[in-house]
């Protein structure tokens, strides 16, 4: 490689254009190996507070690049330059990626209340789950044999009808009876993967009657044989009250079953994409 790279530099004065650039990319690949080893040496020599600095500033740190679209497919000669695209580059905070992520679920959550009773009477929360009008919510706190309505974030109201049961004993889906001339479009809330949930991973618990109610925390135990509920720091008592990640996906809902082990307990999103699932297919 040294013998290579001594005869080009000997030769550069004889080089086109492209062998000059293939050049310096050869030149940066090589420079980014040893910058990589380099670190990576460091990083294995380094104090242990320090290792561990360095890997929750990377793992908290969250950088979006936006880029402003070009709005000129060919220069046009007005006597000015054309503008042309920038990029910038944009650190969030967990906290505003948490502040967002309840905004996007306050969107998708709705108050189950007895037909004609008052938003304080609220026995449950729901959260819509596809756009088509599907609210699931906690089973226990819910009776398929009383005349429910959902109230939307905008305060307007719906009736609703419930689903027939389907897999699972803790959740119960609805349908919202969404009738007049001026029905408003509803935001389904995203559903996290679970596959890629992690033990420490950040989560948000919303809940509340009447009112919303937030806490942070941390998923603590996930699914395991034998134990189907996910665990978080972030305790909830409020039937339907809900586990998102700081993006805004569905991780778990407070049921009856959940409540039963403990204010810290979920049932996990696995089953609410199942109901969900048979739900679709009976439409």
């Amino acid at each position: 490689m040294i013998v290579l790279l001594k005869r080009l530099f000997m030769d550069i004065e004889q080089l086109n254009k492209t062998q000059i650039l293939l050049l310096t990319l050869l030149v940066s690949f090589v420079t980014s190996i040893a910058t990589g080893i380099v670190t990576v040496s460091l990083m294995g020599q380094a104090p242990q507070g320090i290792t561990q600095t360095v890997n929750r500033i990377v793992e908290r740190t969250v950088e979006k690049v936006v880029s402003e679209p070009v709005r000129h497919t060919a220069a046009v000669v007005t006597g000015s330059q054309p503008q042309s695209s920038t990029e910038t580059t944009v650190v969030v905070k967990d906290d505003d990626l948490a502040a967002d992520s309840i905004v996007k679920v306050q969107a998708a959550t709705v108050r189950l209340v007895e037909k004609g009773g008052p938003e304080s009477s609220a026995f449950a929360r729901g959260i819509i789950v596809d756009a088509s009008g599907v609210v699931v919510t906690d089973r226990a706190s819910t009776d398929p044999n009383l005349g429910a309505e959902v109230i939307l974030p905008s305060g307007v109201r719906f009736s609703v009808k419930p689903r027939p049961p389907v897999a699972g004993e803790s959740l119960r889906f609805y349908d919202i009876n969404m009738t007049g001339t001026s029905t408003p479009k509803l935001t389904a809330l995203p559903l996290a993967d679970m596959s890629k949930l992690r033990l420490g991973q950040s989560v948000i618990r919303i809940g509340g009657r009447t009112r919303d109610s937030v806490a942070q925390g941390v998923v603590s135990s996930l699914p395991q044989s034998g134990q189907s509920l996910i665990e978080s720091t972030a305790e909830s008592v409020t039937p339907g009250s809900l586990l998102v990640t700081i993006f805004g996906e569905l991780v778990g809902i407070t049921t009856g079953e959940s409540q039963a082990q403990g204010a810290t307990s979920y049932t996990p999103v696995t089953e609410v994409a199942q109901g969900l699932a048979e739900v679709r297919s009976t439409k």
